[in-house]
């Protein structure tokens, strides 16, 4: 891979990772919306329709966690990924400075 350049601009891999957390507390925020607004009305339901409902809401809060869980490692990644491209860079400019 002679002549591969790498070019890396750290702000865009902070912002990535700014919008990742973002998007993380909109989602939240969304689905504690959700929650309240129907939790009043899930105590009014018969049974059936309650267990349905319970039944449903736990597989998209299993399913929630996982995105975020997800989201969660892909935004440290691309942190990590920063922090050890940064350490490389500044690594190479003291090459040139000695």
């Amino acid at each position: 891979m002679s002549g591969t350049q790498i070019v890396v601009q750290f702000a865009a891999l902070q912002q990535a990772a700014d919008d990742i957390n973002s998007a993380l507390s909109s989602m939240q925020s969304e689905l504690d919306n959700i929650n309240s607004q129907v939790q009043p009305l899930v105590h009014t339901w018969q049974s059936e329709a309650q267990q349905a409902f319970v039944q449903r809401k736990t597989e998209w809060t299993n399913a929630a966690n996982d995105i975020h869980q997800l989201l969660s490692g892909i935004r440290g990644a691309v942190l990590k990924a920063a922090e050890i491209m940064q350490a490389r860079e500044k690594a190479n400019v003291a090459k040139f400075q000695h």
